[in-house]
């Protein structure tokens, strides 16, 4: 440990607030973890994890570096931000691959990370609260940017099987986790997986990366227009291989595509998990499986951040192939907006035909 460092941690430990704690001294030698799942805020641990980083930014004594720092929630996010960015700044992904959206807990190297960020770029719309806590603790002077205020939205429609066990499964969910993001009336978070509006985020990622670094404002803006036409020609793309599907009904693992079938003219015809992380009933998987029988539904999808079992037992009891949607991506097949959204196309393609 440093001399800034020991430093930090004496006159942390020298305040008032941390006397009272019993033996919170003691406490020094344990690893800080700051969770966030139910919103709950921990500003001593997250104070004595800043303490504990290099250059301690916290205590006041750090130096500052005049290049642009970049903290983003969520990989799809996270690639445009680093494509607008290029050379100019530095951008870090939080949320690592694989990972639920809907939850976080930061690791000291995600605290000192974040703690350098000038600016923070999050979905919002409920999504990634986490991130605003985060950056409000360890960063609170960065900008932050809520990329899904600055995108027309759609609400969260009533489940496609019409039946109160979807209300229920949200409801028991939404209090489990303090988080009521997937109730039905409510703003619908995942905008990002429809390339029109992701063409919007990328102008909004330019306008206040160039706020932010005027300096390179200019080059901030060329990138963003580079982006904006590969992203028109993917958006063609989907659209004509969209409309060569003979089926254009299929069911979801949990609401991530309304906004990519509102775009493409699909239909959602059922979710088999109402509210990501919490099981659904016995009663509501009956009624899912009535529908994917009615329906004739050729095969169901899971997605690579939850866990698939619900949707393994319906295919195996409908006896129907199971495939894989990815919203968030980030992963060897997924490793770029373009290529996570022409993944899930191609599965589409290979079960909807």
């Amino acid at each position: 440990m440093t001399a800034r460092q020991c430093t930090c941690l004496r006159e942390t430990a020298r305040s008032p607030h941390f006397a009272k704690i019993p033996d919170a001294r003691s406490r020094l030698q344990a690893p800080a973890v700051i969770r966030y799942r139910r919103g709950v805020r921990r500003p001593l641990l997250l104070l004595l994890a800043l303490a504990l980083l290099p250059g301690c930014k916290a205590c006041g004594k750090g130096t500052e570096s005049s290049r642009l720092s970049v903290s983003v929630s969520i990989f799809p996010i996270y690639d445009l931000v680093r494509r607008v960015a290029g050379p100019d700044a530095d951008v870090g992904l939080l949320l690592q691959s694989g990972r639920n959206e809907h939850s976080f807990d930061p690791t000291p190297k995600d605290i000192e990370a974040v703690s350098r960020a000038r600016v923070g770029v999050m979905v919002g719309l409920g999504l990634d609260p986490w991130m605003e806590k985060l950056m409000k603790e360890a960063a609170p002077t960065a900008r932050v940017i809520k990329v899904g205020d600055r995108v027309p939205t759609l609400n969260i429609k009533d489940d496609p099987i019409g039946d109160e066990e979807a209300d229920q499964a949200r409801g028991a969910a939404a209090e489990k986790h303090d988080e009521h993001e997937h109730e039905k009336g409510a703003t619908d978070p995942h905008v990002w997986l429809d390339p029109e509006r992701a063409r919007l985020i990328v102008r909004a990622i330019a306008e206040e990366l160039g706020k932010a670094d005027a300096a390179h404002a200019i080059a901030y803006r060329q990138r963003a227009t580079e982006i904006d036409a590969s992203l028109a020609a993917l958006d063609k793309e989907i659209e004509t291989r969209t409309k060569a599907l003979s089926t254009r009904g299929f069911v979801t693992f949990h609401g991530s595509f309304q906004y990519f079938a509102e775009r493409y003219k699909l239909d959602i015809l059922a979710v088999i998990e109402p509210f990501p992380g919490s099981q659904p009933s016995g009663a509501y998987v009956s009624k899912v499986l009535e529908v994917i029988k009615a329906r004739k539904v050729p095969a169901l999808f899971s997605e690579p951040q939850l866990d698939p079992r619900p949707a393994k037992v319906l295919a195996d009891e409908a006896k129907i192939p199971l495939g894989v949607l990815d919203p968030v991506g980030g992963g060897p097949e997924t490793d770029s907006y373009e290529k996570m959204i022409r993944f899930d196309m191609a599965s589409l393609e290979k079960h909807l035909k």
